[in-house]
């Protein structure tokens, strides 16, 4: 199979995840839709992460392909992956994420449907130490959620062509923690359509970098960012500035602090 005949390019970031990457992996292995490349970035792991990788690579037949070197954070990993990718359709896995068994094959029909330069996005599971919670999508909700600057997608979810990509750039590296909101505003102004799968596709475990507490500045000042960049109202930016730090402050001082741009809101 020539490179310009992949239909996925599955990309995982790692920074020892030797407790969670083989669920990752093995998720990607027992996908039913299988025109896929695998490609794997790892930021030079000082646990055994790159073993757990050699060992299920010859069940890839080729079709996995890893780096294991430092690199400037999470988002600088993700554009090398994406660099990297031969596929029509990207999708991003995180190392302690996994999907469900027709992942793919639900987003490959979802992509045959569409004008083939649309952004596919479904709904996951969130799973955390209190328990599972489907986190749900729509179109409905994304115009909502948008029109209040925050992500309007469910972003382990979401399913982005390489063809956008090449238009519209990678990841800000300004950004350390939403890169991927100021991502998906970058498509949504440049006039890219969104579609939305309502079902579960992906399990998202809690411990992303936007998950962690303590992070209540960097998000402040990446809120202004994103609100300077899309927000033509200085009114307007001015509101949502506010409730963000109203909100913020008050997940921050409970205790539960949860990233703005990945909130469980079902409404």
């Amino acid at each position: 199979m020539s490179n310009t005949d992949i239909d996925f390019s599955i990309i995982t970031v790692s920074y020892n995840s030797e407790k969670t990457i083989a669920r990752t992996i093995k998720s990607v292995l027992s996908q039913s839709y299988e025109n896929y490349e695998y490609i794997i970035i790892d930021g030079a792991s000082t646990d055994n992460t790159t073993s757990i990788i050699e060992k299920y690579k010859d069940r890839f037949k080729g079709k996995l392909k890893y780096i294991s070197e430092p690199d400037k954070g999470i988002y600088d990993a993700m554009n090398k992956g994406i660099a990297l990718a031969n596929g029509k359709v990207i999708a991003l896995l995180n190392s302690d994420d996994y999907y469900f068994e027709n992942t793919l094959f639900t987003i490959h029909e979802a992509y045959n449907s569409s004008n083939k330069k649309s952004v596919i996005s479904a709904e996951l599971i969130f799973k955390s130490d209190a328990g599972e919670q489907l986190l749900k999508t729509s179109e409905k909700r994304f115009k909502k959620v948008m029109k209040q600057y925050k992500n309007g997608v469910r972003h382990p979810a979401t399913f982005v062509p390489k063809l956008i990509y090449d238009k519209v750039g990678f990841f800000n590296l300004a950004y350390k923690i939403a890169s991927d909101a100021e991502l998906i505003f970058r498509i949504y102004t440049a006039g890219y359509d969104f579609i939305f799968v309502n079902k579960p596709l992906v399990v998202m475990c809690d411990g992303g970098i936007s998950n962690s507490k303590g992070i209540f500045k960097q998000l402040i000042l990446e809120n202004h960012y994103l609100l300077k960049a899309y927000c033509p109202s200085f009114v307007l930016r001015l509101y949502f500035m506010i409730l963000t730090i109203l909100r913020l402050a008050i997940k921050e001082i409970s205790g539960g602090l949860t990233s703005i741009f990945r909130k469980i809101d079902n409404r």
